[in-house]
C-alpha cells in the first residue's frame, strides 16, 4: 500500500520502538532489579481495570520509558526478563520483537518531521470504530488498531509520510480511491476503510498475507502481528498502547514530539 511506514520509532511497549535506540546525549543507564520492578508495576496498572484513565496513562509512559533502555541497551534485556512477572514479561518481548523488526525498516532521520502532533480520539471511541469495522468486515480489529499504531500512533501523528501516506490508517491516495469512503483524515473513515482493504486482500483468513499487501515489509508485518497477538492475549494491552507517546529517531538521538509539536518543542529522554 505504501512505500514504507511513516518514520515513527515507536519505541516502547512494543514499540518504544524498541529497537530503535539512540537517545539524547549520555544517559545512565538502569539495574535490570529496577528495571523490572518499573515495569512490573506499571504492567500492574495498565492490567487494572479499576485503574484511573491518568493512573494507566502515567504508568504506560513510564513502561515506555523502561522499554526504550532496553531496546538501546540489549545486555539488559535477558536479565531484566528473567526478573519479570509473567504478564510483563509476555508484554516485553512483544515489544522487543516488535520494535527490533521496526527498527530494520525505520532509518534515523536528519530532521524533525513536517507533521502535527494531536491528542488522538478517546480509547472508547478508537475501540467501538475498530470493532465496528470487524463486524463488517470480518477483520479482527486488534490487527487494525495495531496498523494503527505502528502508523500514527492512534491517530496522534497528523501529516504525509515520506511517500506521500495520509490520515490515521496512512493510506497512499490511489489506494483510498478504491478503498476509501469519506475522508482520509477521519479516524473512523480510515479504519473502515483499512478494514475494507485488507479484507478484500484475503484478510478474513490470511492476515499475514494481507498485511503483505499493506505494507510490503515481512518487518512490518511481524511487529503488526506482535502487537495483535499481545492485544489478544492480554486484553487491556490496548489501553498500554493508546497512550503511548509519539518517539522519534534522529542521527542524534531519539526525541519525544509531544502533542502540540511543532508548537511545542521536541524533547530529549530523561537521562
Amino acid at each position: 500500500m505504501r512505500l514504507r511506514p511513516a518514520a515513527i520509532c515507536v519505541l516502547a511497549l512494543a514499540a518504544v520502538l524498541v529497537g530503535c535506540g539512540g537517545s539524547q546525549g549520555a544517559r545512565a543507564v538502569s539495574e535490570p532489579a529496577a528495571l523490572a520492578a518499573e515495569i512490573d508495576s506499571a504492567q500492574a496498572t495498565i492490567d487494572d481495570s479499576s485503574a484511573s484513565a491518568v493512573s494507566v496513562a502515567k504508568a504506560s509512559r513510564a513502561q515506555q520509558l523502561a522499554l526504550e533502555e532496553l531496546a538501546e541497551h540489549r545486555r539488559l534485556r535477558l536479565p531484566t526478563l528473567t526478573q519479570l512477572s509473567a504478564p510483563a514479561r509476555t508484554a516485553t518481548a512483544a515489544a522487543l520483537r516488535a520494535g527490533d523488526e521496526l527498527g530494520r525498516i525505520l532509518p534515523a532521520e536528519h530532521r524533525f518531521p513536517r507533521w502535527r502532533i494531536l491528542s488522538p480520539p478517546p480509547p472508547s471511541v478508537l475501540l467501538r470504530y475498530f470493532e465496528q469495522a470487524q463486524a463488517r468486515y470480518g477483520v479482527a480489529w486488534r490487527y487494525l488498531a495495531a496498523i494503527e499504531l505502528v502508523e500514527t500512533r492512534m491517530g496522534r501523528i497528523h501529516g504525509r509520510s515520506p511517500a506521500g501516506a495520509r490520515g490515521p490508517m496512512q493510506f497512499m491516495p490511489a489506494t483510498w480511491a478504491e478503498y476509501g469512503q469519506g475522508s482520509i483524515e477521519s479516524p473512523h473513515d480510515s479504519i473502515m476503510a483499512a478494514a475494507r482493504f485488507l479484507a478484500a486482500n484475503g484478510g478474513r483468513g490470511d492476515i499475514g498475507e494481507a498485511l503483505l499487501h499493506y505494507n510490503p515489509s515481512h518487518s512490518y508485518v511481524v511487529a503488526v502481528e506482535s502487537y495483535a497477538r499481545e492485544m489478544r492475549t492480554n486484553a487491556r494491552a490496548f489501553y498500554g498502547y493508546y497512550n503511548w507517546q509519539v518517539f522519534y529517531r534522529t542521527a542524534k538521538g531519539t526525541f519525544v514530539l509531544p502533542v502540540g509539536y511543532p508548537r511545542v518543542r521536541p524533547q530529549g529522554l530523561p537521562g
